[in-house]
């Protein structure tokens, strides 16, 4: 990792900053560009006290004519914000700058998409009917996908991401490195997905190579997040679900959702005490918190009511099978 040096009054405070948050295991990369940023404005403004002053925030906290309010914009009030709070807790002083426009933005959040087991069914289908191309892999890349998403609750670009080396074949298991707050994770497959990766790579890795992507291109190289998603768009309406646009979904991450909603009903069915079951699907799922996990908790009660009723104990049956 590039290390970065800082010059203004901030540049040690910066630092140990990029240090408690990496300690909490966050990555925090690009934001080490933004406080690069503030540290230079710090320097231009001539700046001679460790205080973030009001006019200091806003100054920084400016939008520039480039900027979006959903992308650098907002990312450069929040990166901010969580310095000016470690320096309050610190002992120093500092405003803290608040992002109305945004704030008012999240109060008509995306609401997640969760599949029904028809509608999954259906795009099993038509994820099988992706036209081969001699220029393309997406039609034997699309139906492996999609099924692994589902089966497993993988976040897209830890699939994406996924080298040969870190798929086990005979023991049926991935693991997913250094993947959201910096976690890794042995994840195990169903019986039913690990013979279709066998399958899947007989054909497209018929060389193994540990460095190789597991999803790749016609060129070898890792298929881009921005061509499964237009892929995905494609087969949602060969099923027959209707897409709203961009920013409103469905989208193919609504399979990760799916994937929850669908153990936890699966788990109700069991009898499986779901209490219990929570902390073992935060893990699996990668979660930060059980807290993050029970809230598919009140997702499946809205879809399937009879969940509410599941009783008793073991964790069984929580990955489920491809039918498709």
């Amino acid at each position: 990792m590039k290390s970065i040096k800082y010059n203004s009054i901030f540049s040690e405070l910066i630092q140990d900053f990029i240090d408690y948050k990496r300690a909490a295991g966050y990555k925090y990369e690009s934001e080490t560009t933004c406080l690069k940023e503030f540290d230079e404005m710090c320097c231009s403004l001539n700046i001679m006290a460790p205080v973030i002053t009001k006019e200091l925030s806003d100054i920084w906290c400016t939008k520039k004519s480039h900027e979006s309010e959903r992308s650098s914009h907002q990312k450069r009030v929040s990166c901010i914000r969580q310095f000016a709070l470690y320096l309050i807790s610190s002992g120093y002083e500092a405003y803290i700058p608040v992002n109305l426009e945004y704030i008012q933005h999240r109060k008509s959040k995306y609401s997640a998409y969760i599949f029904s087991h028809e509608e999954m069914s259906r795009i099993f289908n038509a994820s099988n009917q992706v036209y081969p191309n001699r220029q393309s892999t997406m039609h034997l890349v699309m139906p492996v996908l999609i099924r692994l998403l589902y089966c497993t609750g993988l976040r897209v670009m830890e699939a994406l991401k996924l080298q040969l080396k870190n798929v086990n074949l005979t023991e049926g298991t991935l693991l997913i490195e250094s993947a959201k707050f910096n976690k890794d994770r042995l994840i195990p497959v169903s019986e039913s997905m690990r013979e279709i990766l066998i399958q899947y790579c007989s054909v497209m890795h018929p060389l193994y190579s540990p460095e190789d992507y597991l999803f790749v291109g016609i060129t070898r190289e890792p298929c881009s997040h921005h061509n499964i998603y237009l892929r995905f768009r494609e087969i949602l309406v060969r099923a027959g679900i209707n897409h709203a646009g961009r920013g409103y979904g469905p989208r193919i991450h609504d399979l990760r959702h799916t994937h929850c909603c669908h153990v936890l009903q699966a788990a109700s069915h069991n009898k499986t005490d779901l209490t219990n079951m929570l902390p073992t699907l935060s893990v699996y799922m990668g979660h930060e918190s059980v807290i993050a996990t029970s809230q598919y908790l009140k997702m499946t009660a809205e879809i399937y009511p009879d969940i509410l009723h599941a009783v008793e104990s073991l964790c069984s049956h929580v990955i489920p099978e491809v039918l498709s």
